[in-house]
């Protein structure tokens, strides 16, 4: 017999994520199994697997099994260099307790997979030597700026239902190709339309269909250069490559953009290595946290040749 008490870091957090959690070495099915037959409890009490749990919970778990002695899943942090670790600090531009918000580089990927075996989550859980490290808002590879991490699970929590409520807001630097028709859209203007992913691309309707999501995002015009504009834009809804697609939609794809950018572009703004998405602006309005970076260096350097 196995028995935890719930504390505030997981409060909220449903029954059957817990128990994977903490007997990381028990199928996901056998733990329904047991939670059907009784054999996981809360206050002496059976539960369903979506079951929330409570501060001070009390959960039991009858079992056999020996593998299930082992309470924790023991995380595996990777070997950083004096460099990197010296690096990843220098990218932190705000810390307390409960989260951290770096200035990510662009090319850094957040997550492992397609090709990448280590990941800034990879990194910072051993930077910290805190297994429980989550990023709450997911950027691109090749975008950069302000990145928001979490420390523990119930800040995770809480900071992921923020952004679901739109109580946190975010604001991003863009140069996309072309010049914008002021007389058509204005110095400011919103784009809202429903976006859908399709394989390994989003789609884009202006009309209102089954399966796609609304989107709606704020921009600003605040320079011209050439055959290049500058944007600041506010994210009012968060989809998977929302500010990507909604600019190409209308003909300025963001400047280093391959996967929704243009192919008859000059020379001397074609194949670049950076995509010119920097999210600059990051505001926690119930934690009174405001962060407001200046436009990056590389963004000075390629409107300078205009």
């Amino acid at each position: 017999m196995i028995e935890f008490i719930i504390d505030r870091e997981y409060e909220n957090v449903r029954i059957d994520r817990f128990i994977r959690k903490k007997l990381s070495k028990i199928y996901l099915s056998d733990i329904y199994k047991m939670l059907r037959k009784a054999k996981i409890k809360v206050n002496n009490k059976k539960v369903s697997q979506n079951y929330r749990l409570k501060l001070d919970d009390k959960i039991t778990i009858f079992t056999n099994y020996n593998f299930a002695l082992e309470e924790e899943n023991k995380e595996t942090f990777i070997d950083l260099d004096k460099d990197r670790k010296i690096e990843l600090e220098k990218f932190i531009v705000y810390e307390d307790k409960d989260l951290f918000i770096i200035n990510k580089n662009c090319g850094d990927v957040v997550h492992k997979g397609s090709g990448h075996d280590i990941s800034l989550l990879e990194e910072y859980r051993s930077f910290y030597k805190n297994g429980n490290i989550n990023f709450v808002n997911r950027i691109d590879k090749l975008t950069s700026g302000l990145l928001l991490g979490a420390k523990n699970i119930r800040t995770a929590r809480e900071l992921a239902e923020d952004i679901r409520n739109n109580d946190i807001q975010k604001k991003y630097y863009i140069l996309v190709h072309g010049i914008i028709d002021e007389e058509k859209y204005g110095s400011s203007f919103t784009l809202e339309n429903y976006l859908k992913k399709d394989e390994d691309k989003v789609v884009l309707t202006n009309d209102e269909k089954k399966d796609y999501k609304k989107s709606i995002s704020n921009f600003k015009i605040l320079k011209k250069y050439g055959k290049l504009t500058l944007l600041e834009a506010e994210l009012i809804t968060g989809r998977t490559h929302q500010l990507r697609v909604q600019l190409s939609g209308i003909n300025h794809s963001i400047v280093g953009d391959t996967k929704y950018g243009i192919n008859n572009i000059s020379e001397n703004i074609k194949n670049d290595e950076k995509m010119f998405l920097f999210s600059h602006y990051l505001k926690i309005e119930n934690r009174n946290i405001e962060i407001n970076l200046n436009i990056p260096n590389f963004f000075l350097h390629k409107t300078n040749n205009f």
